[in-house]
């Protein structure tokens, strides 16, 4: 005769075999979502890690590989002054393409380098000796302003070297990346009940694919918050979401600080690239390797009309802007006595209150009409605290401007102005401390991403998250290799009876929402998954999956 105990025990057998059943079924499932997201980011993550580790080391490995290039011999004599080494340089350039760029490094050890579009290499860089003129080389640069392999490995970062194409799925790596991220975490969880020391550290004495597993997990769990801050700190620079992210953050006043009515930068919108061709109309748009997050909307105002400047200075002599600009480079980028060069929020002050006022004392600088000099634009970078390494993109035809650059490993000292190329004055700029939140946030987090902000400690910690992720796809890769059955994919197979993932799915269609383009490719993936599992149970004859 069974006693009453027997059934409740049965009964608490059946439920407790259940919850455990369902554990494995979610634990199936969350596995083969890691599968998938992994299988598509492993190769992508692996180009990502050494491309931005090289990246990472930009002035180790420029000075290793390039020292001919980028150094010279300092001397007693001084440098040229920059607007002579600039003719120099335009004098040098294949068919005489024009100078789009100068890139200020005052070092005694530096040379002089330019930027121009090689008409058969594209973007290309040209070295000086600041001390003879001597040019001593020309390279491509591969739209950065930069050397031939570090322009290589940071387009290659950017976009594998397919354009558009490629960065659109960079872009989708990166947000699948974060997918990888929470499921490997997910699968994880549950070790935590084993202890920190045993759920952190892995068990070398396994063997095979469960040692494999081990250094896999371990690795996951460690780098887990930095993979976290790196896709999120380079997302908000990717050519799509990014972009888009950009304007909305500028809509709401977080980013971009909105122009004030009767600002310069207001009255000049709408005017960009009058009398050029194709000249760009935001910063973000010129040819600089680097520009502030925060500034890229800033608008490319319109230097006031040669014209009036020669019909209001008739009877006035013009200075000779070269010898101007020498005088002002000799004496440590100290401004001449008789020429106003503003600060640039004074500047920007001023413009506010009368943006028309600037043009008041156009004949006294420049009767004949001629663009200033890069030494005159490099005396009001030094009065605007902007003291080196910064770059000058020159003036795109007669209405351009000069646009200054400042993009220090320190965010708070981001800078960048455009200057009138007739009279010198700032027509607009933006400063750090004129950001939104959220563009502070992306500054230092992109210092950070860059390993700038705090030396070669930041730059040893992202390369040993951008290594450690590169040996996470290694071990995911070796741990697939020794599971996949001959002839098939070897993707965790769906279990039997499916659990409720309801929380899953509303995170993950949440996230699709928040990042469309990704939640499109997590849909597709989805669908194809369920025609495959189809597919082979009708071709198998199969009841259950055994893919």
């Amino acid at each position: 005769m069974m006693s009453r105990s027997q059934p409740a025990t049965a009964q608490k057998a059946d439920t407790a075999t259940a919850a455990a059943a369902l554990s494995v079924a979610r634990y199936a499932m969350l596995w083969r979502w890691h599968f998938y997201a992994a299988l598509f980011v492993m190769p992508l993550l692996i180009v990502l890690g050494i491309t931005g580790t090289i990246y990472l080391y930009k002035p180790q490995v420029e000075a290793a590989t390039y020292k001919s290039q980028l150094y010279v011999a300092p001397q007693a004599s001084p440098r040229l002054p920059q607007q002579i080494l600039y003719e120099i340089a335009q004098d040098s350039t294949p068919g005489g393409a024009p100078i789009l760029t100068a890139e200020i490094h005052n070092a005694p050890d530096r040379s002089a380098q330019f930027t121009y579009s090689d008409p058969v290499h594209g973007k290309s860089s040209i070295f000086l000796n600041p001390y003879s003129g001597q040019v001593l080389a020309q390279m491509p640069t591969l739209k950065a302003n930069a050397t031939y392999w570090i322009g290589l490995a940071r387009q290659i970062h950017r976009g594998l070297l397919l354009g558009k194409t490629g960065e659109i799925v960079m872009e989708l790596a990166a947000c699948w990346t974060l997918i990888m991220i929470g499921t490997g975490v997910a699968l994880w969880w549950p070790r935590r009940k084993k202890g920190a020391r045993l759920a952190v550290l892995p068990d070398v004495k396994k063997k095979g694919r469960l040692f494999w597993r081990e250094i896999h997990a371990t690795l996951g769990i460690v780098l887990a918050a930095g993979a976290v801050f790196f896709v999120m700190s380079g997302l908000p620079w990717t050519s799509t979401w990014g972009a888009q992210f950009k304007q909305l953050v500028a809509q709401v006043n977080l980013g971009y600080p909105p122009d004030p009515p009767g600002s310069t930068s207001s009255q000049h919108e709408g005017h960009e690239g009058h009398g050029t061709v194709d000249a760009p109309a935001r910063v973000q748009d010129l040819p600089l390797e680097h520009t502030a997050w925060g500034a890229g909307l800033l608008a490319i105002p319109q230097s006031a009309s040669p014209v009036t400047h020669a019909d209001t200075a008739a009877d006035t002599p013009a200075e000779p802007p070269t010898q101007a600009g020498s005088q002002a480079h000799s004496e440590g980028h100290e401004a001449p006595a008789d020429q106003h060069i503003p600060d640039m929020h004074a500047a920007q002050r001023a413009a506010d209150a009368n943006g028309m006022a600037m043009l008041a004392d156009h004949g006294r600088h420049d009767a004949a009409a001629e663009p200033i000099s890069l030494d005159q634009v490099m005396a009001l970078a030094h009065a605007s605290d902007i003291p080196d390494e910064y770059s000058i993109a020159l003036p795109a035809g007669r209405s351009g401007v000069y646009s200054v650059s400042y993009y220090p490993g320190d965010p708070t000292g981001e800078k960048v102005m455009n200057v009138d190329q007739y009279n010198g004055n700032v027509i607009n700029g933006v400063a750090y401390d004129q950001y939104g939140l959220i563009a502070r946030i992306i500054s230092f987090g992109v210092s950070l991403h860059m390993g700038t902000y705090f030396g070669w400690v930041n730059q040893l910690l992202c390369a040993m998250i951008a290594l450690g992720l590169c040996a996470m796809a290694v071990t995911g890769f070796v741990m697939w290799w020794k599971r996949r059955p001959a002839g098939g994919l070897g993707a965790p197979r769906i279990p039997d009876v499916l659990p409720n993932m309801r929380g899953w799915m509303i995170g993950l269609a949440l996230f699709g929402i928040v990042f469309p383009m990704t939640g499109l490719s997590m849909l597709a993936v989805w669908l194809l998954d369920r025609w495959y599992l189809a597919r082979r149970r009708r071709l198998h004859g199969l009841d259950a999956n055994t893919i």
